[in-house]
This record gives C-alpha cells, structure tokens and sequence, in this order.
C-alpha cells in the first residue's frame, strides 16, 4: 500500500471515530459536572489535576490507529489527556525493558499449551516482567502452581492469581487476536496453530506436490538453540523434529520418540526414541538430545529462550552460573536410544515442552565443523525433520524439499515448499489472486476484495493475549485504580468490531479463550473477570486514584 494510500486510511479511520465512539459505553452520557468530591470541586476540576499521560506505540499502520483509537475513548469517557508517541518497533521495545513509558499495548503468545506460560510472566522473578509490579501473594501461587502434579489444583491456583492479577491491574487485557487468510481450493490439511510458530504443513497436499507460502520477512534465526520469533519458527518446524511434535489438533503426540514413561513421583521422564536419520545419513541418538540442551543452557550462548528449560534438574542454576558442571543438569543419554529427564518439581505438560524449537536435537559432530555459522546457509544445517533447505537466496525466496531420511517420510505429501519472504499486505494479496501464492494473509480492508475474487476467508487464533501495560514505577501509574480506570473505559466490543473488524475477540480476562484448562478450556472455567467497558465504574476509579495520589488538593 502507497504512503498516500495509509494516509487516506489513517484520516478516514480517524474522522470515523466521533461517530464509532459516540455510545460507545453501554452506560448512560456521563455528565462532565457531577460533584466528585467533599470538597465542591467537580469531576472536570478534579480530571484536571491528572497531568496529560503518554502512550508508547511502534509505527505500524493499525499500532497508530488503534493508539488513535484509545486516545479518543480516554478523552470521551473520562476527559483524560493522552498524548501519543510513536517510534519504531525495536525502539518499543528497549524503551519497554528500560521501564521508558507510561502505557504501552503489548501481547503474549504461548510457548506451550498451559496457563502457565501466561501467568509466569508476571512474576517477581520473570525476565519478561517490564512492568514494575510484583506481589508476593502473586509469586506463591504461582510457585504453588509450579509444585503440584495436580492439574485441577494447578488451575484453582492460576484462577487465584489472574483475579488478583486484575484486581491491581498492572496490565489491562484488551483483545484475543485472530488472524485472517485465505488458501487456494487445492491447499488441504494446512494447520495454523498458536504455539511454536503459527503453520504446521505436517498433513498439507497440493495437486501439484508444492506449496507457495510467504514468510513476511527473512527468518532471523536458524539456530533452534538461539532462535526467539515465530518466523524461523515455522521454518523450523518444518526441518526440525524434536522428541514430541503437535498433532493436527494441538496435542503432542510422538515425533524422534517413539514413547515415554514417567516415574510416579512425576520427576523422571525416560523417553525411547525411534530409528531415525539426519540429513547426512548418521542416526539421531539420544547423545544429540543432551549435547543440544546442555549447549542451550550454556551461559555463554545467551540463548534467549533458555529459561523454557528451567524445570530441568539444575537448568536454571547452569544457566545462571550458580553451577559450572554441565553433567549436573538432570539429562543424561543411557545410551544411543534413550534419554532420562529429571525434573526440579513435577510438570504435567512437560511432553509439550519438548516440541519447542529450544529442545530440538543438535549433531555435536556436524556443528563443530561449521559452529556460529550454523543455521546461516542450507549446507551449515543438519535436519531431522520432513523438509530439508533445498536453497536459500536470502532476503527474497527459501525452498524447502521433501527429506528423504525422514523416518516418516511416506506420511509427508508436499514435495516442495517456497517460501517468499515479502513484508507488505497488498503485495503478499496481490502475489495470491495472480497465481504466485497458495497463502495469504488478508487485512479487513481487503476482505471485499478477497471475496469479489471468489475466495473463502478463514480465521484461526494465534493464541496472543494483547493488553495495556502500565508502568507502575511511574510517580501517576503506580495507582490501581487509575489503571483500572484506564481499561475499563476502553469499549472493547467497539475496538473489536469497528476497528479490527476480523474474528479477535474481545478479551474477558488476560489468559486467551484457547488455552486448555482441567476439563474445558481455562477461560470458560475461570470465567469472565472484565465486561466489555464500564464507564461509570471507571470515572468513580479515576477519581479515587487522584484523591489516593493527593492530586486534588
């Protein structure tokens, strides 16, 4: 899409907003006269002791109009000032982990398929925790979680803690995001997921035996030990098999091994692997399963996602130097065919775990002929996976061909994947309706256009939760109630329909509708802590947290 062309939308989306947000409160017009205070002064006189606040987004197209978006509800429903600052993704980012910003919108997708990859987040002890807030009631039901096999007990806890988490509100969930496509009528059995990557083409067929499928971009890391983004990911996947993989439906079934058994105290997991080959012929042994985590734990890799790896027996303490002796980590190969896990506490879903690109196996042999290089051209990669990199013209195309050591190769259909690694809509859309692609991802404002085509629009969910993060170090944000205040005047309902205008669903609480729970889905059993908006409750707050803060004097 043209510079003139975003600006169009931009302005058109703005001008729309006087009348989207008009009612947009299911409660009656809030007068800005109400007496709010003992003292005389009026909710006008008292909203304007709160200094004008600033709201942090990248410089994505819809990160600016959503910032517009709830620039303008702010002002409506509670007569707050919020201004606006824009800067790059990556800038967003460091200003996040640097504790630079007042109020941020941010997400969280799932490594795995447990509230617990949500809820650890906001721990004393999560790196991922920019927001300032801790509570030690919080943390123990967290650790509580964390040492129990039970898993009805584990989300009672996590219920626990996700009120708790709202009712102080250090985040303000916002959304549940679905993502649009849409897929040539030959395409069969491709699987969008939410964990890991967000396309598995395990189970895809075409006529032809090829698949066209754009990336967005070039996969930054190949590495599986030191890869962080969705991305690689998805190439990953398709190279790559770890101990476990997912099934069609989200569930782990076998991948390297063959099976597992667990000890009844839930601590050791011995896993029996099948006959399987890298690319160059050697056998996948138990040995390329150690040497691969203990080398992802290793402090001097700094991998990213080693953490992932805590719940093995002193993995955290090698990862963090309390330790030195890798062999006090608790894997060990007994030998070629089996592998023995100990456990720091018990873990239900570890099997999950180890379908994470972090856990995939790695050729000691083979890496220490090429090392930092690895993963950087198809011939500095070994694969074990249904696809191996046929060529790599970096920035622009990646083909992957069907493995033909793959110990399940019949199961695969694709011969050949190409992947295309454009980072525009309308080229990726275009490159779709002229025949240069079997996927494409389609934006709600080229829905119409989808459809004139002929073309079916399908959703899936990603599995992110997106929500406003305070910084509650800030000297006005380190108050609840004006946190809360801040979410609940927000119209969900509005911003989901009227503005994404795709299948993101308003969010009910911070764990995402997709995350199983016991026995159903974890939001249908701990049930919807947020209403879409709360206008009135949510000036009765903001003018709680400016008395709280001495603002009114």
């Amino acid at each position: 899409m043209s510079r003139k062309k975003y600006l169009a939308l931009f302005v058109a989306v703005v001008m729309m907003l006087g009348i989207l947000l008009t009612g947009c409160s299911s409660g009656k017009k809030q007068s800005s006269t109400t007496s709010s205070s003992s003292e005389g002064k009026s909710y006008d006189e008292l909203v304007k002791k709160l200094p004008t606040l600033k709201y942090l987004t990248d410089d994505q197209t819809q990160a600016k109009i959503n910032a517009q978006v709830f620039q303008q509800m702010w002002k409506k429903n509670l007569g707050v000032n919020v201004e606006i600052e824009t800067v790059p993704f990556k800038t967003r980012l460091e200003r996040m982990n640097k504790y630079d910003y007042q109020i941020v919108m941010a997400g969280w997708a799932p490594d795995y398929n447990d509230p617990m990859t949500f809820m650890d987040l906001w721990t004393s002890w999560s790196a991922n925790n920019n927001s300032g807030w801790t509570n030690s009631e919080y943390d123990n039901l967290i650790k509580d979680a964390q040492n129990t096999n039970d898993n009805a007990k584990r989300m009672e806890d996590f219920k626990k803690a996700e009120k708790l988490l709202l009712d102080e509100m250090p985040i303000g969930p916002v959304y549940y995001r679905y993502i649009s496509y849409s897929v040539k009528p030959d395409v069969q059995g491709l699987v969008r997921r939410f964990v890991g990557g967000d396309v598995d083409f395990y189970w895809t067929s075409t006529k032809s035996g090829t698949l066209r499928y754009n990336l967005g971009e070039e996969p930054p890391q190949m590495d599986p030990q030191q890869t962080q983004d969705a991305v690689s990911m998805n190439v990953i996947n398709a190279v790559m098999e770890g101990l476990m993989r997912y099934d069609q439906n989200g569930k782990v079934m076998p991948g390297i091994a063959e099976s597992y058994t667990v000890s009844k105290d839930g601590l050791t997991y011995t896993f029996k692997l099948r006959d399987a080959k890298w690319s160059n012929g050697d056998p996948v042994t138990a040995q390329d399963f150690e040497y691969a985590w203990k080398r992802a734990l290793d402090p001097k890799l700094g991998a990213i996602y080693a953490y992932i790896m805590y719940p093995i027996k002193n993995a955290e303490a090698y990862n963090t130097k309390k330790i030195t002796d890798p062999n006090q980590v608790g894997v060990k190969a007994l030998d070629a065919k089996t592998l023995q896990v100990t456990l720091e506490r018990p873990l239900p879903y570890f099997p999950d775990l180890t379908a994470f690109a972090t856990y995939m196996p790695l050729n000691q042999k083979f890496y220490e002929t090429v090392k930092d290089k690895y993963g950087s051209e198809p011939d500095k990669m070994l694969y074990d996976g249904p696809w191996v990199i046929k060529s790599w013209n970096h920035q622009q195309k990646m083909v992957l061909e069907k493995n033909p050591n793959y110990w399940n190769k019949d199961a695969i259909k694709l011969n050949k994947i190409e992947f295309s690694m454009v980072n525009d809509r309308n080229t990726e859309l275009n490159m779709f309706l002229t025949g240069q692609l079997d996927v494409a991802q389609v934006a709600s404002e080229q829905f119409d256009r989808v459809k004139k085509a002929g073309y079916e629009i399908k959703s899936f969910s990603d599995g992110s939760s997106w929500y406003f993060q305070f910084n509650t170090k800030d000297p006005v944000l380190k108050n609840a109630n004006i946190r809360k205040a801040l979410t609940l005047a927000v119209d969900r309902n509005t911003f989901v329909k009227d503005i994404l205008k795709n299948d993101s669903k308003p969010a009910t609480g911070y764990v995402p509708d997709i995350m199983w729970g016991n026995k159903d889905t974890f939001r249908k059993e701990a049930g919807d802590l947020l209403p879409s908006s709360d206008v009135k409750q949510a000036r009765e707050l903001l003018i709680k947290g400016i008395k709280e803060l001495g603002l009114d004097k």
